[in-house]
């Protein structure tokens, strides 16, 4: 009777171990999100956009800018362009031309489906800066502000023209 013990209690331990090893496969499988073309038309066949890293590296190359990343949220119906981005000084994502270059680029960027809105979070040696009012200013529209959420949350940024946008040249200065 003593060694039937032995081999449940090393039987339940094998199905242990094995019952984790499937759940942490499963777990890493579905955090895994698919490569981004580098360059891809949009089903609307409205023009190419291009890949996240290739948006990434346009915006590090805007000097001051550091870390960039661009991913995508789907929500309900409705996908979301989510942008991040860090600044040693605030000046450099308020110098004219740089946010709506920011915003631009996100918007370019190749997605699985249309997106209908686009968010952008900037920080600043761990501050979320609120640039919400300028991008009101930029797109023309008065968009609420999320500022424990995001620095910009534009909903149908109709001022960014048709997605995937057209690529824009970085401004001078």
């Amino acid at each position: 009777m003593n060694l039937s013990r032995r081999s449940l209690v090393m039987l339940s331990a094998v199905v242990t171990v094995a019952v984790a090893a499937v759940l942490t496969a499963c777990a890493s499988q579905s955090e895994r999100v698919p490569p981004t073309p580098a360059a891809t038309t949009s089903e609307s066949g409205r023009g190419s956009a291009i890949s996240r890293d290739d948006a990434a590296g346009l915006l590090n190359a805007v000097p001051g800018l550091t870390d960039a990343d661009i991913g995508s949220h789907i929500s309900g119906l409705s996908t979301e362009i989510v942008m991040e981005v860090s600044v040693d000084d605030a000046s450099a994502i308020t110098a004219p031309g740089v946010l709506d270059y920011v915003l631009r680029v996100g918007w370019a960027t190749a997605l699985a489906q249309e997106p209908s809105q686009l968010s952008l979070t900037v920080w600043n040696h761990g501050t979320r800066l609120d640039l919400q009012d300028q991008a009101n200013v930029i797109s023309g529209v008065d968009s609420p502000a999320f500022p424990l959420l995001y620095s910009v949350y534009l909903d149908g940024p109709e001022y960014l023209g048709a997605w995937p946008g057209a690529v824009p040249a970085l401004p001078v200065g």
